[in-house]
């Protein structure tokens, strides 16, 4: 039996079950591996509908997308061991534990004395795949190591950034949690350009100035109370360090806008008047908060908390959908393109069968024609021979008889 005959039979009894009696479709996806003579190894999808897709290496199950697309870059025709050695790959690319022999299986499908069978590989063989694959990942971790990253671009990027979060700094309470994590990539590439020891140390400690002053501004946007917030607002200091050698890129960019980079102090002294407002305010109309108003207050931080888990969750079950969606697109195209190429088929087997049915016709009648004559002909031969033709046999006259002469009368002539 064909691979794909079962597999559609399969699919089949799946949409059955969907469509009658209004069930749910099965919740599952499956795989089917086989071989036959007409097409030699073959593997299948089908989705819990009943659709089902022929594919040269696919995945399904949970991280299935990534998995999908890891294959899609590093799959090709290859051998038996390489292949094991990918799938060995996308498995510790995807899987959420450590790669073990005792966590996974691996089979393999053959053709053994002229039957289809599935080896499975045994723990000592996984071991040795695992073993291989981790020695190949840390290789190429060395090898990353050692590889330098130029300081140049890390300067540069570092430069960028510090140049955006000055300009946050204008609206400090709008932006604390923009400067706060802004704060946190220039602190990585600071510590990437120490690791560098490219850039000159005049350079680095400017660089580290300059965060230090950004954290006490994110912090000082974090602080409740009023008062807290005017002591931490005089720990930053009158004026930036100027940068000398802070990048090209910079420096042609403040040729080209004239715009030079903000100053501390401005920062400083705008917040200052900030907070000042916001402490005679609550001098002059309120001295303290009430209870409620501070749980109404912290109910409201946990929700906005809640809010923005639920919405980077929902970020994430977008963007899984989106790659759902993406390989369903691509999977109707693959099977728009193979039923527009069965319609083709089909018209030209439909023209064949006319051709070949006309044919046909025009050979039965002859042959019947033939049979008509031939038994037309034996039946006339029977009819012969059952009914001969009658014959009629002249009768003869015999010769007139002489009569002796009589005496008494003359000659006399008599016909008998």
């Amino acid at each position: 039996m064909p691979v794909e005959q079962l597999v559609q039979e399969l699919c089949n009894e799946k949409q059955r079950f969907t469509q009658r009696g209004g069930k749910r479709p099965f919740g599952v996806s499956l795989l089917y591996a086989g071989w036959d003579k007409h097409y030699g190894y073959q593997l299948y999808q089908s989705d819990p509908s009943g659709n089902y897709t022929g594919w040269k290496a696919t995945c399904i199950g949970n991280n299935h997308a990534a998995a999908v697309s890891l294959l899609k870059q590093e799959y090709k025709e290859q051998s038996l061991e390489d292949a094991k050695k990918l799938a060995i790959k996308v498995l510790w690319k995807t899987l959420d534990v450590k790669l073990a022999s005792e966590k996974i299986e691996m089979a393999v499908l053959k053709r053994k004395d002229g039957k289809t069978v599935l080896e499975e590989l045994t723990d000592k063989e996984l071991e040795t795949l695992i073993a291989e694959h981790e020695k190949k990942e840390k290789e190429a971790e060395t090898m990353a190591e050692k590889m330098p990253t130029p300081s140049d671009q890390t300067e540069l990027a570092f430069l960028r950034l510090l140049e955006r979060t000055k300009k946050l700094c204008d609206n400090v309470e709008t932006n604390a949690h923009k400067i706060q994590a802004a704060a946190g990539q220039l602190e990585a590439l600071l510590n990437k350009m120490h690791e560098l020891n490219k850039a000159e140390s005049n350079e680095l400690v400017q660089y580290t100035r300059e965060l230090n002053q950004l954290r006490i501004i994110s912090q000082v946007a974090m602080q409740k109370s009023t008062e807290n917030k005017l002591q931490q607002i005089e720990r930053i200091p009158k004026l930036f360090p100027l940068l000398n050698g802070g990048g090209k890129e910079v420096e042609e960019k403040e040729e080209e806008t004239g715009e030079q980079l903000q100053s501390s102090n401005e920062i400083r002294l705008k917040n200052k008047t900030i907070y000042e407002q916001e402490l005679r305010d609550e001098l002059f109309h309120r001295t303290h908060q009430d209870k409620k108003e501070i749980k109404h207050d912290e109910m409201q931080e946990q929700m906005a908390n809640e809010l923005l888990s639920l919405t980077r969750s929902l970020k994430e079950n977008m963007k899984v959908a989106g790659n759902v969606i993406k390989d369903d697109n691509q999977r109707l195209v693959r099977m728009q393109q193979q039923v527009d190429s069965n319609e083709e088929r089909l018209s030209a087997e439909s023209v064949r069968l006319a051709r070949h049915a006309y044919k046909c016709g025009f050979d039965c009648m002859l042959v019947f024609i033939v049979f008509f004559i031939f038994v037309s002909f034996i039946w006339m031969v029977l009819v012969m021979k059952i009914f001969p033709k009658k014959v009629y046999v002249p009768t003869v006259t015999p010769p007139p008889v002489q009569m002796p002469h009589s005496h008494a009368h003359g000659h006399v002539h008599g016909e008998l």
